[in-house]
């Protein structure tokens, strides 16, 4: 299978890339000029140089002889503006899915995420509406929301069989945005637990979204578009994610909670004060404080029971290859101190 893929330097795309070579597929990768392609090389992809923001022209010739698309690209809670966001989000999704179709390309994967479905209390499922009112400064959500609404578009006219798949927070191997602060976290003298910890996260490796993903491109190309949420793979609790992490990193974190009630009102002072997540510039306080003290609400039923996903990693073996990954990265002096620092692209930079 020849697949044509963006976000192939980020974190999701680049275990897309992994597993599809593993088992002999050809990946071609849209890349950027400035990324930092030598994972990539090494799986010996094809390099295609471009960007998602290019023309559908432009897009599709590399796209040509290709059986799917993967469009993982994004930028993700990046701290840009609206205009930034929504070229790379959401006209960049619209620019892909519209080069699949002049390429002929018949089926596409478009990597959407449970932000989506904005603040909405109970179990959440394929069915659940995502017209929830969303915080105003939550950009990443709106351009989630908005990205979806552009594929579905191009994939109106029947010409790519198109599949949504909704990810919650990932953690992995060439993460930039969570990995790296949850290691630094770890490392502290004392590292904050909010509320009791035992509540089971909405955070999947990436290793499982990729073979989700896989499992998508590996069915027949649905006759109407498809959506499929991963917030669930093995149950994660913020405890268990701490002390997994810091014992795979070498480390015995010393916890200590944070009631919940504490840690609600404050994020809801932040919010008013329109203070957001350190390091994730459009997070909001009370999307955090949601997440992190509610049990996980996507229990991700529909993609075992339609496509058969089965979950290939443990958060055990996840988070030692995450581990891994950051202390090889450290010791080629590209983590800095456990903040990724040579890993992050420059500010305005996506994967």
């Amino acid at each position: 299978m020849r697949v044509f893929l963006t976000g192939g330097t980020g974190l999701i795309g680049s275990h897309v890339a992994e597993r599809l070579r593993a088992r002999g597929d050809e990946v071609v990768a849209l890349v950027r000029t400035q990324s930092d392609t030598r994972f990539l090389a090494d799986l010996a992809c094809v390099l295609v140089e471009g960007d998602v923001r290019d023309t559908p022209e432009d897009l599709a010739r590399g796209m040509m002889g290709a059986a799917a698309v993967v469009h993982a690209a994004a930028l993700v809670y990046a701290g840009e503006s609206w205009p930034r966001v929504r070229s790379v989000n959401v006209e960049g999704a619209a620019h892909v899915l519209a080069a699949a179709g002049i390429a002929r390309v018949p089926a596409a994967v478009h990597l959407s995420s449970v932000a989506v479905y904005g603040p909405v209390s109970g179990s959440i499922d394929e069915n659940t509406p995502t017209d929830a009112p969303l915080s105003h400064g939550d950009l990443y959500a709106r351009s989630k929301r908005e990205a979806e609404a552009a594929a579905l578009r191009e994939a109106a006219d029947g010409r790519v069989a198109l599949t949504l798949l909704r990810a919650a927070a990932v953690y992995g191997e060439r993460d930039r945005l969570l990995t790296p602060r949850i290691a630094s976290l770890v490392r502290l003298p004392v590292v904050p637990l909010v509320g009791d910890g035992r509540n089971p996260l909405p955070i999947v490796y990436a290793g499982n979204v990729a073979a989700a993903i896989l499992a998508c491109l590996d069915r027949p190309p649905p006759r109407s578009p498809r959506v499929f949420d991963v917030g669930l793979d093995h149950p994660l609790s913020q405890e268990g994610l701490l002390l997994g992490m810091g014992r795979a990193l070498g480390h015995q974190p010393r916890l200590l909670h944070i009631p919940a009630a504490l840690v609600q009102g404050a994020a809801d002072l932040g919010e008013r004060l329109g203070i957001t997540v350190p390091g994730a510039g459009d997070l909001s306080l009370s999307r955090f404080a949601r997440l992190a003290l509610g049990d996980n609400p996507y229990p991700s039923r529909l993609i075992r029971r339609e496509l058969g996903w089965q979950p290939p990693f443990g958060h055990e073996e996840g988070l030692a290859r995450t581990a891994a990954w950051l202390t090889a990265e450290r010791g080629a002096g590209r983590g800095g101190r456990w903040r990724g620092a040579g890993n992050a692209p420059p500010r305005g930079g996506y994967s």
